[in-house]
């Protein structure tokens, strides 16, 4: 798989960047959600929330599916006593 890509910012390419400057780029806080990243090699551009979604979104689900804790179990409950009526003397 192809791990360069070229970033777009205001219509101006720059790159291409191995996927780790990518995310570092992102981590450090220096991408715009306006930016775009193109694969070299390929044809779409893609908005790059978009690309970090696809990024992560696979793992997430597995890491949430595999660490969720299981909901403890319903203690018996006794059902609530049925209140007195007063009586008229």
């Amino acid at each position: 798989m192809n791990d360069l890509f070229y970033l777009s910012r205001f219509f101006v390419e720059f790159g291409p960047f191995p996927k780790k400057d990518i995310l570092d780029l992102k981590k450090r806080g220096l991408l715009y959600s306006t930016d775009y990243l193109l694969a070299v090699g390929g044809d779409v551009w893609v908005q790059i929330d978009e690309w970090l979604g696809s990024m992560t979104a696979a793992p997430v689900k597995a890491a949430k599916a595999a660490t969720a804790p299981k909901a403890p179990a319903k203690a018996a409950t006794k059902a609530p006593a049925a209140k007195k009526s007063k009586s008229a003397a």
